[in-house]
């Protein structure tokens, strides 16, 4: 079973003990101590958290080529290597190229001390999977355990890390091998199902971009681990992952929900791996979700009724994609007190958000008018709802209206995207009800508008959370926490 540490990155030695007694009483089995984090280091720090710790720690002294802090004075790095390793810690990282020269004397003197000895390479920019495999064998030949991290940039690159890994599985010695930066978090996820010997995980500080928190990594240690996540681009206005991980960890799932930045152009290649990466199911957003409902093996009833998807499941290599974010819209009307049975509503967007939303209005009863900036756009919505949409083009929404409903279904104003009004103040200022659906920031450019002009709104958190449930009952079969998943939502945005 993969052995969980968590990461130290304490600046004294207090801090460190104090912080690493915590993590192990929190479940890892191990502590990371980065020895080159703490200030002024010298012989007798080293000496007094070998004894506080050491038999449960990983004493790694990262150089600063090799991506650690930058040490300034104290004792040079050989004398301070040769002092950890006559201490007695569990494992010890020795750098393949940095410690080069004295390697094979640093490691016969740690396994006199009963270590034993990590040969590790960092690299500092993504490189070609050839060559990981090549520094991967380099530290094989010279380690008790090889270690490789290398900077994922694109989903392709983690694909082919985790069939290296899966490749060296089950053949000594054992290995780890990271692809580091979000697009990698999957790598450190089947860590477990890929027999690697030890899992990093993030304990206050995230010592490497993309690695799972320390609870994470607990809940998934020795379980058969369910991949789930968010696909779209981009990504970095999500609640998603947050709320998603609040919900497992209620009920201490065997399950990691992952962000996956894919451009239409990879979709394809994420469809056809989603199997092999044990990928149980993911969430589908912008701009994504007509592209989705053309490519998965079945659509439910909503879906297919929209040619949008927002939600896929995944059993044996078979994709069944949802659209939850119908029950998501019309769960949230009520929840608002909304009742639009005879009113006038006009949806801004036309892709498979309007779409699900046009589908609720209609459904309730409302008389419903779609614009957008692309005008062939909003023709090809309100065709497939058999001319039950009227069409009012930008150009003309000034002699348009009054509307009961505004709703913006386009992500203008969302946080990291375009900003401003999806429409002009004055558009606005004929809405007696505000709904976006964009929901980070709080308060969108368009909720502020609204509220300079006395209308009253609501954001989209409502239904992404009445959404997320429905998608996270689907894919694990139980009850959302939804109390823990709002407060976990609300939380975030602050």
């Amino acid at each position: 079973m993969t052995k969980v540490a968590a990461v130290i990155l304490g600046r004294n030695t207090s801090e460190v003990e104090g912080q690493s007694r915590i993590a192990l009483a929190k479940g890892a089995d191990l502590v990371e101590i980065r020895f080159d984090e703490i200030a002024d280091l010298g012989p007798d720090t080293i000496r007094h958290l070998a004894k506080a710790v050491g038999e449960h720690a990983i004493a790694t002294l990262r150089s600063s080529v090799q991506g650690g802090a930058q040490r300034r004075g104290g004792a040079p790095r050989s004398a301070l290597m040769k002092e950890i390793c006559v201490q007695r810690f569990a494992y010890i990282d020795l750098e393949l190229e940095e410690d080069e020269a004295e390697l094979d004397d640093l490691a016969r003197i740690a396994h006199h001390n009963s270590a034993k000895v990590i040969v590790s390479h960092h690299f500092a920019g993504a490189v070609d999977v050839h060559q990981a495999s090549d520094f991967l064998d380099a530290c094989e030949a010279r380690g008790d355990i090889a270690k490789v991290a290398n900077p994922v940039g694109d989903f392709g690159t983690a694909i082919q890390l985790i069939d290296l890994a899966r490749a060296r599985a089950n053949r000594p010695p054992p290995i780890v091998l990271i692809g580091t930066g979000t697009m990698g978090m999957v790598t450190r996820a089947l860590a477990d199902a890929l027999g690697e010997e030890i899992q990093y995980a993030s304990w206050g500080g995230t010592a490497a971009p993309g690695q799972l928190p320390l609870a994470t990594a607990v809940r998934l240690r020795g379980r058969e681990p369910m991949i789930l996540g968010l696909v779209g681009h981009p990504l970095e206005h999500s609640l998603s992952p947050e709320i998603h991980e609040t919900a497992m960890a209620a009920l201490n799932l065997p399950a990691v929900y992952l962000p996956f930045d894919i451009p239409l152009d990879f979709l394809d290649q994420f469809l056809l791996a989603v199997d092999r990466l044990r990928i149980r199911g993911f969430n589908v957003t912008h701009p994504l979700k007509e592209s989705i409902a053309q490519r998965v093996d079945e659509l439910d009833a909503d879906a297919e009724r929209l040619g949008a998807v927002n939600t896929v499941m995944v059993q044996d290599g078979w994709t069944v994609g949802h659209n939850t974010d119908v029950y998501g819209f019309r769960v949230s009307l009520r929840a608002l007190g909304l009742r639009v049975g005879g009113r006038m509503a006009l949806v801004v967007g036309a892709g498979g958000g309007a779409r699900a939303v046009v589908d609720v209005l209609l459904r309730e009863g409302a008389s419903v008018q779609v614009t957008n900036r692309t005008i062939a756009h909003a023709e090809a919505l309100a065709d497939s709802f058999d001319d039950s949409v009227a069409i009012v083009p930008m150009e003309t929404l000034q002699r348009a209206g009054p509307w009961d409903l505004l709703v913006n279904a386009t992500p203008i104003g969302m946080k990291g995207g375009e900003p401003g009004l999806p429409v002009p103040e004055a558009i606005v200022a004929k809405a007696a009800f505000v709904y976006d659906l964009v929901y980070n920031p709080i308060a969108t450019p368009l909720l502020q508008a609204a509220r300079r002009l006395n209308r009253p709104g609501t954001s989209g958190l409502e239904m992404l959370l009445h959404q997320a449930a429905k998608a996270f009952e689907l894919w694990t079969g139980k009850s959302a926490p939804f109390d823990a998943m709002r407060r976990a939502a609300k939380e975030a945005l602050r």
